[in-house]
C-alpha cells in the first residue's frame, strides 16, 4: 500500500514538474511578445517622428520660397482703367467746386442734394425685375416642354407608320421565305417566328 502511494506522489511530482515546465515557457514567451511590441512601437515612434521633422523642414522651405517671391504687378490696362476712373472723379469733383464756388459768389448757398429714391419705388423696380425673371424661366419651361410633347408625337407617328414585328414576320413569310431567313432577317429566334406564324394562321 505505501509502495502505491509513493508511486502516485512520485507521479504527482512528475506532472507538477512538467506544468511548472509549460506554464515557464508560456511565460518566456509572453516576455519576448512584450519586447517585440515594445520594439515596434519605438521604430514606429522614430518613423513619425522623422516623419514630422522632414514635414516640418518642408513647411519652413515653403514658406521661405513665398516670402522670397515679389509680388505680382499689376496689368497695365488695369493701371490705365484706374487712372481713367481717377481722372474722372477729380474732373467731377472739380466741376462741383466749381459750381459752389461760382453759387457761393453769386450769394446763393444752396447746395444741391443727392436725388434720393424713395423706397417704394426701388421695392417696386425690384419686384418687376423678378417678375421678368420668373416670366422668362416660365417661358423657357414652357418651350421645353413644347419640345417634348413635339418628340413624343414624331415618335408616335414613326411608330404607327412604321409596321409591327408581327406584321414584318406575316408578310416575309407570305413572300415565301424560310424560317431561318426571317430570324435572320428580324434578329429573332426560330422557335419566336413559329409561334408568331402559328398564332397568326
Amino acid at each position: 500500500m505505501t509502495t502505491i502511494i509513493i508511486i502516485l506522489l512520485i507521479i504527482s511530482q512528475l506532472i507538477s514538474f512538467f506544468l511548472i515546465f509549460i506554464l515557464n515557457a508560456k511565460i518566456a514567451k509572453f516576455k519576448d511578445l512584450e519586447l517585440r511590441q515594445d520594439k515596434l512601437m519605438e521604430e514606429m515612434e522614430n518613423a513619425i517622428s522623422v516623419y514630422l521633422l522632414e514635414m516640418k523642414e518642408e513647411n519652413e522651405r515653403f514658406i521661405d520660397e513665398l516670402t522670397k517671391l515679389s509680388k505680382p504687378q499689376p496689368n497695365e490696362s488695369y493701371n490705365m482703367a484706374n487712372e481713367q476712373i481717377n481722372k474722372r472723379i477729380s474732373d467731377h469733383i472739380n466741376k462741383d467746386s466749381v459750381q459752389l464756388k461760382n453759387e457761393e459768389n453769386n450769394g446763393n448757398q444752396k447746395i444741391e442734394k443727392l436725388q434720393v429714391i424713395p423706397k417704394a419705388v426701388a421695392k417696386n423696380a425690384y419686384i418687376q425685375q423678378q417678375k421678368s425673371h420668373t416670366s422668362n424661366r416660365e417661358k423657357l419651361n414652357e418651350e421645353a416642354v413644347n419640345e417634348e410633347k413635339q418628340q413624343k408625337l414624331t415618335e408616335t407617328n414613326l411608330q404607327m407608320t412604321s409596321p409591327t414585328l408581327k406584321e414584318k414576320i406575316v408578310a416575309l413569310h407570305q413572300e415565301g421565305k424560310s424560317i431561318e431567313e426571317i430570324a435572320k432577317i428580324t434578329q429573332k429566334g426560330k422557335t419566336e417566328i413559329e409561334l408568331l406564324l402559328k398564332f397568326n394562321s
